[in-house]
Formats: structure tokens, sequence, C-alpha cells
């Protein structure tokens, strides 16, 4: 499949998801992210390994900027745990450790489990729990 079918279906599907589903399409690009660039560090990859964290950053960003603090203690919670993640990518990615890059991982990952059973009635697509 060429690259502009794939970023038109990308297009498509974000265009047409609801709020919930473009949550869990962050969950699901972060954790792919925070793989590669894990991946790429172990690799000795630095150009993509940092591109990959940066890219990890910015999603969290969009998940800290789409919480609703008129939800109460939850969302100060998860802005919380969002803060942390950030603040490890960034240390991660000065210092080109991946081990903190998956405790990443592991942090993000309940939070994508519990997001699609609670807001879709889904577990994690297996691609992302392995």
């Amino acid at each position: 499949m060429s690259q502009a079918a794939i970023n038109q279906y990308v297009k498509n599907r974000t265009a047409t998801a609801t709020p919930a589903q473009l949550v869990a399409m962050l969950f699901d690009g972060l954790i792919a992210a925070l793989r590669r660039g894990a991946d790429a560090q172990a690799s000795g990859r630095r150009a993509e390994a940092s591109e990959q964290l940066l890219k990890a950053q910015r999603i969290v960003t969009e998940l800290r900027c789409s919480l609703n603090f008129d939800a109460g203690q939850l969302a100060r919670d998860l802005d919380r745990i969002y803060e942390f993640v950030w603040r490890q990518l960034v240390t991660a990615n000065t210092t080109s450790d991946p081990l903190l890059v998956m405790r990443c991982v592991e942090l993000v990952l309940p939070l994508r489990e519990a997001w699609g059973q609670a807001c879709l009635g889904t577990a994690v697509p297996a691609r992302l729990s392995a």
C-alpha cells in the first residue's frame, strides 16, 4: 500500500472517529512510538529514537490537553501520570535509556486497556499488548 493511501486512510479514520476513539488512537500511537523509540535506542539509532520519543512527547501533550478537569480527581491524577511520562521521555531521550522508555510503556498500557474497556467496550488490540 502506498504512503499516500495510508495517509488518506488515517485521515478518514480520524475524521470519522468519536472523541473516545480519538483518545484510543492517541494511546495506540503513543505505545507504538514508545516501542519504536526503545528499539531504536537499543540498536544505537539515536536520530530515529529521538524522532520517536519526540513524537511520543507530542502525543502525551495531546492526551493532557484532552483532559476535562471538571471531571474531578481522575483527570488530575491522569495529568500527573502524563506529566511524569513526558518527563521520563525527556530523560530517556537525553540519556539514550531504553529501559526508561519501556517503563513508560508499562505505565501507559494499563491506561489504554482501561480506556478501551470503559469507553469503547474493548480490550487493548493484540498488536499493542505484546
